[in-house]
């Protein structure tokens, strides 16, 4: 399987997430409209980025928590989300992520309270469907995909990772009402499991 794309966005971000330049775009300017919350991440603008870490999304709660214990907060301008907080499990803020678009790519840049970079995210868009993808940790850990849709579901992810076998295609099954039931990857010819939601 052919990954090159993929190394060259790997590249990219390892450069940005290094350029102090770059980074110091990611600033709370927005104007926020809509508010929502979530007890645990739900957003991410890496399709299936929680379900191939082995994480259900959570579901979008439908009042702001009396208890911001572990609560994701998000903000969101002209229906797009802008900001993410997130509280850690004694209900402190912990974290903040910013999203900005720059010449048709959305980024995403997730700090700490102290201010450190925990990760930058990019997603290459057409037509309003990723295509490309990628996850460079303040560490340098990465992850990079390339998106096969049928339709508006993701057929198939192909992946390039610090801590996996570049090139692994992982496929994708969905349930009835869309939501992904499981991600998977062949193996000798028999399939493994990542994520299952069965």
């Amino acid at each position: 399987m052919n990954y090159s794309d993929l190394l060259v966005l790997k590249d990219e971000a390892l450069t940005k997430i290094s350029d102090e330049t770059f980074c110091a775009k990611f600033v709370d300017d927005a104007a926020y409209g809509e508010i929502f919350f979530s007890k645990g991440p739900c957003y991410t603008i890496i399709p299936l980025e929680l379900e191939m870490a082995g994480v259900t999304p959570s579901k979008i709660l439908d009042k702001e928590p009396a208890s911001k214990k572990n609560v994701s907060k998000y903000f969101l301008c002209d229906g797009q989300v802008v900001k993410i907080e997130s509280y850690n499990s004694q209900g402190l803020l912990g974290e903040f992520e910013f999203f900005r678009s720059f010449e048709g790519v959305l980024f995403s840049l997730r700090k700490n309270k102290h201010n450190e970079i925990l990760w930058l995210k990019i997603a290459e868009l057409k037509e309003g469907k990723v295509l490309r993808a990628c996850r460079v940790d303040g560490d340098m850990e990465y992850w990079a995909y390339r998106y096969n849709w049928e339709g508006d579901r993701v057929k198939e992810v192909v992946s390039l990772a610090s801590n996996g076998v570049a090139g692994t295609v992982i496929k994708a099954g969905y349930d009835i009402d869309s939501t992904v039931a499981r991600l998977f990857f062949l193996n000798g010819g028999k399939e493994v499991d990542i994520y299952s939601h069965i």
